[in-house]
């Protein structure tokens, strides 16, 4: 029987892994002990912070602005491979689509043309159009969140669920503008308009 398939022969690179992972740990735990972790804390907060004022803010413009703002930056300061920078390019080219598509929403003409051309059931959610603004929104939360599953801090993790926050957010105003670009009532229209006739 060989060393492989004996199982009670210690693997010298399992014991080096558990080693050098050990050793990983201990580095990272020290990191947050040297004095520019406490700015490094105090600006993710004060990023967090900022994020989830947007969000409540519920500006869709306002929403992708920022997230555009955060993508760049993560693209030029931390995309450090091919797959990341990939990534961000896609994401970055996607919401510079949207912003297209808010513009188009906007303008009930126009918008009905967007409608006209997305007719096939699997091209539309509830009625609108799935076009590439709303493939964007679902997308991009998507990417956010196989972002939360990579090893962060806890204030970065609860960043990007702000983020994830956000988006949907966003994804909300832009089905509105949809349904007021299609003149489709919505429950809270219906809701008004029987208070209005009473």
């Amino acid at each position: 029987m060989t060393n492989s398939q004996n199982s009670f022969t210690p693997n010298p690179y399992l014991e080096k892994i558990a080693e050098h992972l050990a050793e990983e740990h201990a580095a990272y735990t020290a990191r947050e002990a040297m004095p520019s972790a406490g700015r490094f804390k105090e600006a993710q907060t004060e990023l967090l912070t900022t994020v989830k004022d947007v969000g409540r803010h519920g500006d869709l413009s306002t929403i992708m602005s920022v997230e555009k703002a955060i993508l760049k930056n993560e693209l030029r300061l931390y995309g450090n491979s091919e797959g990341m920078k990939s990534s961000l390019g896609a994401a970055l080219q996607d919401l510079n689509q949207t912003e297209k598509h808010h513009i188009i929403v906007q303008d009930k003409k126009r918008y009905a043309t967007v409608d006209e051309l997305f007719q096939r059931p699997k091209n539309r959610r509830g009625g609108l159009p799935y076009d590439e603004a709303r493939q964007f929104f679902n997308a991009h939360k998507t990417r956010l969140l196989n972002q939360d599953r990579s090893r962060l801090s806890e204030t970065e993790k609860k960043t990007i669920n702000a983020r994830r926050s956000n988006i949907r957010v966003a994804e909300q105003a832009y089905i509105a503008l949809q349904q007021k670009a299609l003149g489709i009532e919505t429950k809270k229209d219906q809701s008004r308009n029987r208070g209005m006739s009473r």
